[in-house]
Protein backbone atom coordinates (compact mmCIF):
# COMPACT_ATOMS: atom_id res chain seq x y z
CA UNK A 1 0.00 0.00 0.00
CA UNK A 2 2.79 2.33 0.28
CA UNK A 3 3.47 2.23 -3.60
CA UNK A 4 0.37 3.74 -3.86
CA UNK A 5 1.10 6.99 -2.93
CA UNK A 6 4.34 7.14 -5.26
CA UNK A 7 2.49 5.74 -8.41
CA UNK A 8 -0.14 8.28 -8.04
CA UNK A 9 1.97 11.56 -8.53
CA UNK A 10 3.21 9.98 -11.34
CA UNK A 11 0.09 9.31 -13.43
CA UNK A 12 -0.90 12.43 -12.29
CA UNK A 13 1.85 13.93 -14.01
CA UNK A 14 1.47 11.96 -17.25
CA UNK A 15 -2.06 12.93 -17.71
CA UNK A 16 -1.20 16.41 -16.90
CA UNK A 17 1.47 16.51 -19.69
CA UNK A 18 -0.76 14.36 -22.02
CA UNK A 19 -3.66 16.99 -21.51
CA UNK A 20 -1.24 19.54 -22.12
CA UNK A 21 0.17 18.11 -25.84
CA UNK A 22 -3.69 18.05 -26.92
CA UNK A 23 -4.46 21.45 -25.98
CA UNK A 24 -2.06 23.56 -28.13
CA UNK A 25 -4.00 26.91 -29.07
CA UNK A 26 -2.62 26.58 -32.66
CA UNK A 27 -4.58 23.91 -33.42
CA UNK A 28 -4.65 19.52 -33.31
CA UNK A 29 -2.48 19.48 -37.14
CA UNK A 30 -0.25 22.03 -36.24
CA UNK A 31 3.61 20.34 -36.30
CA UNK A 32 6.15 22.76 -35.76
CA UNK A 33 8.29 21.94 -32.33
CA UNK A 34 7.60 25.00 -29.86
CA UNK A 35 11.17 25.92 -29.38
CA UNK A 36 11.12 27.19 -32.56
CA UNK A 37 9.42 30.05 -31.52
CA UNK A 38 9.19 30.03 -27.84
CA UNK A 39 12.03 29.53 -24.90
CA UNK A 40 12.08 28.58 -21.13
CA UNK A 41 11.17 32.14 -20.65
CA UNK A 42 7.50 31.77 -21.12
CA UNK A 43 5.15 31.30 -23.81
CA UNK A 44 5.23 34.74 -25.46
CA UNK A 45 7.01 34.60 -28.69
CA UNK A 46 10.72 35.00 -28.04
CA UNK A 47 12.67 36.70 -30.88
CA UNK A 48 15.66 35.41 -29.60
CA UNK A 49 15.28 31.88 -30.50
CA UNK A 50 12.64 32.55 -33.01
CA UNK A 51 14.28 30.10 -36.31
CA UNK A 52 10.87 29.21 -37.77
CA UNK A 53 11.50 29.92 -41.58
CA UNK A 54 8.09 31.52 -42.61
CA UNK A 55 9.21 31.36 -46.33
CA UNK A 56 8.72 27.65 -46.76
CA UNK A 57 5.23 28.08 -46.02
CA UNK A 58 2.35 29.17 -48.01
CA UNK A 59 3.04 32.82 -47.87
CA UNK A 60 6.64 33.71 -47.85
CA UNK A 61 7.19 37.00 -46.19
CA UNK A 62 8.82 39.35 -48.54
CA UNK A 63 8.51 42.52 -49.91
CA UNK A 64 5.88 44.58 -47.65
CA UNK A 65 5.05 41.51 -45.82
CA UNK A 66 8.47 41.21 -43.85
CA UNK A 67 7.41 44.14 -41.89
CA UNK A 68 4.16 43.15 -40.73
CA UNK A 69 3.15 41.96 -37.45
CA UNK A 70 2.21 38.40 -36.94
CA UNK A 71 -1.32 39.36 -35.38
CA UNK A 72 -2.26 41.53 -38.68
CA UNK A 73 -2.18 38.36 -40.53
CA UNK A 74 -2.89 35.59 -37.81
CA UNK A 75 -5.70 36.79 -36.16
CA UNK A 76 -6.12 33.74 -34.10
CA UNK A 77 -3.59 31.34 -32.71
CA UNK A 78 -4.46 28.41 -35.46
CA UNK A 79 -2.14 29.31 -37.74
CA UNK A 80 -3.70 27.20 -40.34
CA UNK A 81 -6.68 29.78 -40.23
CA UNK A 82 -4.96 32.68 -42.06
CA UNK A 83 -5.27 33.70 -45.23
CA UNK A 84 -2.73 33.71 -47.97
CA UNK A 85 -4.65 35.38 -51.05
CA UNK A 86 -4.29 39.12 -51.19
CA UNK A 87 -7.85 40.18 -51.93
CA UNK A 88 -8.60 38.08 -48.64
CA UNK A 89 -6.98 41.03 -46.52
CA UNK A 90 -6.74 43.91 -49.03
CA UNK A 91 -9.89 45.65 -49.72
CA UNK A 92 -10.36 45.49 -53.42
CA UNK A 93 -10.25 49.34 -54.52
CA UNK A 94 -10.58 48.03 -58.71
CA UNK A 95 -14.27 46.77 -57.30
CA UNK A 96 -13.79 43.60 -59.22
CA UNK A 97 -13.41 45.09 -62.67
CA UNK A 98 -9.85 43.11 -63.03
CA UNK A 99 -10.32 39.90 -61.07
CA UNK A 100 -8.79 38.90 -57.84
CA UNK A 101 -5.26 37.85 -59.03
CA UNK A 102 -3.47 40.52 -57.28
CA UNK A 103 -0.21 38.99 -58.77
CA UNK A 104 -0.57 40.20 -62.32
CA UNK A 105 0.06 43.96 -61.74
CA UNK A 106 1.52 44.22 -58.47
CA UNK A 107 3.96 42.58 -56.18
CA UNK A 108 4.53 42.19 -52.53
CA UNK A 109 7.19 45.12 -52.67
CA UNK A 110 5.00 48.08 -53.44
CA UNK A 111 1.44 48.73 -55.05
CA UNK A 112 2.83 50.57 -57.94
CA UNK A 113 2.61 49.44 -61.42
CA UNK A 114 5.72 49.91 -63.52
CA UNK A 115 4.51 47.50 -66.10
CA UNK A 116 1.96 48.84 -67.30
CA UNK A 117 2.65 48.10 -71.60
CA UNK A 118 3.93 44.20 -70.81
CA UNK A 119 0.75 43.55 -68.71
CA UNK A 120 -1.70 44.95 -72.04
CA UNK A 121 0.58 42.84 -74.55
CA UNK A 122 -0.81 39.99 -72.57
CA UNK A 123 -4.12 41.19 -72.75
CA UNK A 124 -6.58 41.82 -75.45
CA UNK A 125 -5.00 45.09 -76.43
CA UNK A 126 -1.01 45.33 -76.87
CA UNK A 127 -0.05 49.26 -75.91
CA UNK A 128 1.21 49.75 -79.70
CA UNK A 129 2.36 53.04 -81.93
CA UNK A 130 0.12 56.16 -80.66
CA UNK A 131 -1.64 54.12 -77.45
CA UNK A 132 1.51 53.56 -76.46
CA UNK A 133 1.80 57.15 -75.29
CA UNK A 134 -1.82 57.18 -74.27
CA UNK A 135 -3.02 58.37 -70.81
CA UNK A 136 -4.64 55.42 -68.90
CA UNK A 137 -7.43 58.02 -68.07
CA UNK A 138 -8.24 58.75 -71.72
CA UNK A 139 -9.55 54.73 -72.45
CA UNK A 140 -10.13 54.01 -68.69
CA UNK A 141 -13.05 56.56 -67.29
CA UNK A 142 -14.15 56.22 -64.23
CA UNK A 143 -15.03 58.42 -60.87
CA UNK A 144 -12.42 56.86 -59.46
CA UNK A 145 -9.76 55.95 -61.17
CA UNK A 146 -9.68 52.55 -60.41
CA UNK A 147 -12.17 50.90 -62.07
CA UNK A 148 -10.85 49.46 -65.56
CA UNK A 149 -13.94 47.55 -66.52
CA UNK A 150 -13.60 45.56 -69.67
CA UNK A 151 -13.36 48.32 -73.05
CA UNK A 152 -13.79 47.24 -76.64
CA UNK A 153 -10.89 46.50 -78.64
CA UNK A 154 -11.83 47.41 -82.18
CA UNK A 155 -10.83 50.56 -82.93
CA UNK A 156 -14.77 52.42 -83.97
CA UNK A 157 -15.31 51.32 -80.00
CA UNK A 158 -13.14 54.66 -79.00
CA UNK A 159 -13.00 56.27 -82.38
CA UNK A 160 -16.14 56.78 -83.91
CA UNK A 161 -16.06 60.70 -83.46
CA UNK A 162 -12.62 60.49 -85.96
CA UNK A 163 -14.71 58.44 -88.07
CA UNK A 164 -17.54 60.19 -88.43
CA UNK A 165 -15.36 63.82 -88.78
CA UNK A 166 -13.22 62.84 -91.11
CA UNK A 167 -13.86 64.64 -94.96
CA UNK A 168 -10.47 63.45 -96.70
CA UNK A 169 -12.04 61.53 -97.65
CA UNK A 170 -15.65 61.75 -96.06
CA UNK A 171 -15.89 58.04 -94.53
CA UNK A 172 -19.44 58.31 -93.79
CA UNK A 173 -20.82 59.87 -97.16
CA UNK A 174 -18.30 57.37 -99.06
CA UNK A 175 -19.82 54.42 -96.56
CA UNK A 176 -16.45 53.10 -95.81
CA UNK A 177 -15.85 50.12 -93.06
CA UNK A 178 -15.41 50.87 -89.69
CA UNK A 179 -12.76 48.25 -89.46
CA UNK A 180 -10.46 51.41 -89.39
CA UNK A 181 -7.13 48.91 -89.18
CA UNK A 182 -8.00 48.09 -93.11
CA UNK A 183 -6.38 51.18 -93.80
CA UNK A 184 -4.69 52.55 -90.93
CA UNK A 185 -1.72 50.87 -88.83
CA UNK A 186 -2.10 50.69 -85.03
CA UNK A 187 1.51 51.33 -84.89
CA UNK A 188 1.55 55.13 -86.19
CA UNK A 189 1.56 57.55 -84.22
CA UNK A 190 -1.22 59.35 -86.29
CA UNK A 191 -3.84 58.95 -88.65
CA UNK A 192 -2.20 60.07 -91.84
CA UNK A 193 -0.36 57.69 -93.80
CA UNK A 194 -3.27 55.58 -94.32
CA UNK A 195 -2.36 52.57 -96.31
CA UNK A 196 -5.68 50.61 -97.88
CA UNK A 197 -4.85 47.55 -98.29
CA UNK A 198 -6.43 47.23 -102.25
CA UNK A 199 -5.57 43.30 -102.71
CA UNK A 200 -8.75 43.01 -103.86
CA UNK A 201 -8.09 44.96 -106.92
CA UNK A 202 -4.88 45.15 -107.50
CA UNK A 203 -3.98 48.93 -107.95
CA UNK A 204 -0.69 48.14 -110.61
CA UNK A 205 0.62 49.48 -113.73
CA UNK A 206 -2.35 51.75 -115.27
CA UNK A 207 -4.22 51.16 -111.95
CA UNK A 208 -1.62 52.92 -110.07
CA UNK A 209 -3.36 56.08 -109.25
CA UNK A 210 -2.87 58.14 -105.96
CA UNK A 211 -6.36 59.96 -106.31
CA UNK A 212 -9.20 57.89 -105.26
CA UNK A 213 -12.10 59.68 -106.79
CA UNK A 214 -10.94 58.81 -110.48
CA UNK A 215 -12.67 55.67 -109.68
CA UNK A 216 -14.73 56.41 -106.39
CA UNK A 217 -16.96 58.74 -107.82
CA UNK A 218 -18.76 60.68 -106.49
CA UNK A 219 -16.85 59.66 -103.39
CA UNK A 220 -18.37 56.33 -102.85
CA UNK A 221 -16.26 53.33 -101.94
CA UNK A 222 -19.25 51.09 -101.34
CA UNK A 223 -20.19 50.47 -104.99
CA UNK A 224 -17.41 51.07 -107.19
CA UNK A 225 -17.52 47.86 -109.55
CA UNK A 226 -14.46 45.71 -110.34
CA UNK A 227 -15.51 44.87 -114.04
CA UNK A 228 -13.09 46.72 -116.60
CA UNK A 229 -15.72 47.69 -119.31
CA UNK A 230 -17.73 49.69 -116.10
CA UNK A 231 -14.79 52.09 -116.42
CA UNK A 232 -13.20 51.45 -119.64
CA UNK A 233 -16.84 51.43 -121.75
CA UNK A 234 -15.50 54.97 -123.77
CA UNK A 235 -11.58 53.29 -124.35
CA UNK A 236 -13.95 50.10 -125.84
CA UNK A 237 -16.53 51.66 -128.01
CA UNK A 238 -13.58 54.45 -129.59
CA UNK A 239 -11.00 51.90 -130.33
CA UNK A 240 -10.23 51.10 -134.16
CA UNK A 241 -7.40 48.91 -134.70
CA UNK A 242 -9.22 46.77 -134.28
CA UNK A 243 -12.74 48.23 -133.97
CA UNK A 244 -14.23 46.27 -130.98
CA UNK A 245 -17.70 47.02 -130.90
CA UNK A 246 -18.10 46.48 -134.62
CA UNK A 247 -16.32 43.12 -134.58
CA UNK A 248 -18.11 41.79 -131.75
CA UNK A 249 -15.54 41.78 -129.22
CA UNK A 250 -16.15 40.78 -125.93
CA UNK A 251 -16.33 43.11 -122.82
CA UNK A 252 -14.09 41.11 -120.75
CA UNK A 253 -11.28 43.76 -121.09
CA UNK A 254 -8.61 40.72 -119.24
CA UNK A 255 -9.41 38.28 -122.14
CA UNK A 256 -6.32 40.81 -123.87
CA UNK A 257 -5.12 43.20 -122.20
CA UNK A 258 -3.01 43.31 -118.89
CA UNK A 259 -3.16 46.48 -116.60
CA UNK A 260 -0.08 47.77 -118.10
CA UNK A 261 -0.51 51.36 -119.17
CA UNK A 262 -1.47 52.08 -123.15
CA UNK A 263 -3.25 48.53 -122.91
CA UNK A 264 -0.15 46.93 -124.65
CA UNK A 265 1.00 44.41 -124.99
CA UNK A 266 -2.58 42.93 -126.12
CA UNK A 267 -3.15 39.38 -127.18
CA UNK A 268 -5.62 36.75 -127.01
CA UNK A 269 -4.94 33.46 -125.93
CA UNK A 270 -8.04 31.98 -126.16
CA UNK A 271 -7.26 32.07 -130.33
CA UNK A 272 -6.15 28.55 -130.04
CA UNK A 273 -8.37 26.71 -127.87
CA UNK A 274 -11.12 28.46 -129.54
CA UNK A 275 -10.79 29.29 -132.83
CA UNK A 276 -7.03 28.63 -134.80
CA UNK A 277 -3.43 27.89 -132.97
CA UNK A 278 -1.70 31.08 -133.54
CA UNK A 279 0.25 31.39 -130.23
CA UNK A 280 1.28 27.43 -130.43
CA UNK A 281 1.56 24.96 -133.36
CA UNK A 282 3.45 25.76 -136.48
CA UNK A 283 2.18 29.43 -136.57
CA UNK A 284 3.33 30.21 -133.93
CA UNK A 285 5.95 32.95 -133.99
CA UNK A 286 5.15 33.45 -137.68
CA UNK A 287 2.57 36.88 -137.33
CA UNK A 288 3.30 40.26 -136.10
CA UNK A 289 -0.35 41.71 -136.24
CA UNK A 290 -3.89 40.62 -136.29
CA UNK A 291 -4.21 42.22 -139.60
CA UNK A 292 -2.00 40.08 -141.70
CA UNK A 293 -4.96 37.29 -141.22
CA UNK A 294 -8.14 39.15 -140.01
CA UNK A 295 -7.75 42.21 -143.02
CA UNK A 296 -10.58 43.80 -142.32
CA UNK A 297 -10.37 45.42 -139.00
CA UNK A 298 -14.11 46.17 -138.77
CA UNK A 299 -15.20 41.99 -139.40
CA UNK A 300 -12.74 39.48 -137.51
CA UNK A 301 -15.16 36.85 -138.19
CA UNK A 302 -13.44 37.09 -141.87
CA UNK A 303 -9.70 35.98 -142.09
CA UNK A 304 -7.18 34.76 -145.42
CA UNK A 305 -4.81 32.11 -145.97
CA UNK A 306 -3.84 32.87 -148.70
CA UNK A 307 -1.97 36.03 -147.88
CA UNK A 308 0.39 34.79 -145.98
CA UNK A 309 1.39 31.26 -147.59
CA UNK A 310 3.36 32.30 -151.03
CA UNK A 311 1.85 29.84 -152.90
CA UNK A 312 0.57 30.42 -156.60
CA UNK A 313 -2.85 28.60 -157.02
CA UNK A 314 -1.66 26.20 -159.84
CA UNK A 315 0.90 24.89 -157.14
CA UNK A 316 -1.66 23.90 -154.68
CA UNK A 317 -4.00 22.72 -157.22
CA UNK A 318 -1.31 20.20 -158.15
CA UNK A 319 0.02 19.51 -154.15
CA UNK A 320 -4.05 18.93 -153.25
CA UNK A 321 -4.73 16.80 -157.16
CA UNK A 322 -5.87 13.69 -155.14
CA UNK A 323 -7.94 15.50 -152.50
CA UNK A 324 -11.85 15.12 -153.60
CA UNK A 325 -13.35 18.25 -151.74
CA UNK A 326 -10.32 20.65 -152.74
CA UNK A 327 -10.85 24.09 -152.99
CA UNK A 328 -8.29 26.91 -153.20
CA UNK A 329 -10.27 29.46 -150.39
CA UNK A 330 -9.22 30.17 -146.91
CA UNK A 331 -12.52 28.78 -145.46
CA UNK A 332 -11.37 25.24 -147.23
CA UNK A 333 -7.93 25.33 -145.71
CA UNK A 334 -9.45 26.06 -142.34
CA UNK A 335 -11.86 23.13 -142.62
CA UNK A 336 -8.93 20.67 -144.35
CA UNK A 337 -6.27 22.22 -141.20
CA UNK A 338 -8.31 23.20 -138.50
CA UNK A 339 -4.70 23.67 -136.32
CA UNK A 340 -2.64 24.27 -139.13
CA UNK A 341 -0.55 21.43 -139.75
CA UNK A 342 -0.12 19.85 -142.74
CA UNK A 343 -1.25 16.70 -142.19
CA UNK A 344 -4.51 17.78 -140.20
Amino acid sequence: MRILPLILPALLFVFVHATRQTDSPHGDDFKIPCNKCHSAKGWELDMEVYSYDHNTADMPLVGQHAQVGCRQCHTSLVFSEAQTECYQCHTDLHEQTVGNDCGRCHTPHSWIVNNITDIHRQGRFPLLGAHLTADCNSCHQSASSLRFEPLGVECIDCHMAEYQATTQPNHVEGNLGTACEECHSITAFSWSGAGFSHQFFPLTGGHDIQDCNRCHTPGDFSGTPTECYACHQDDYLSTTNPAHQASGFSTDCMLCHTTQPGWKPADFRIHDGEFFPIYSGSHRGEWDSCTQCHEDPNNYSSFTCLTCHEHSQSSMDNKHSEERNYSYNSMACLDCHPTGRGGD
